[in-house]
């Protein structure tokens, strides 16, 4: 059990230092219950992502290509 907690905190710097560099997680990452699509409290987790402008077709959730357009604009 200790062990997890040191690789726990080890992932999570790893995440705000790719965050930092502009980074945004992977879809895969961000898509917590594996569906193909992020909800919107699934994109909360993603650091300035702005899930309006996002959600281009206004359905409520992003597909992979809405995730890719509005992380490579950040």
């Amino acid at each position: 059990m200790k062990a997890r907690v040191p690789v726990t905190l080890l992932a999570i710097g790893f995440s705000a230092a790719a965050l930092a560099q502009g980074q945004a997680p992977s879809f895969e990452e961000v898509d917590q219950n594996s569906d193909g699509m992020i909800s919107q409290d699934e994109a909360a987790q993603v650091e300035g992502l702005d899930f309006a402008t996002a959600d281009q077709n206004q359905d409520g959730q992003l597909d992979r290509e809405e995730y890719r357009q509005a992380t490579e604009q950040q």
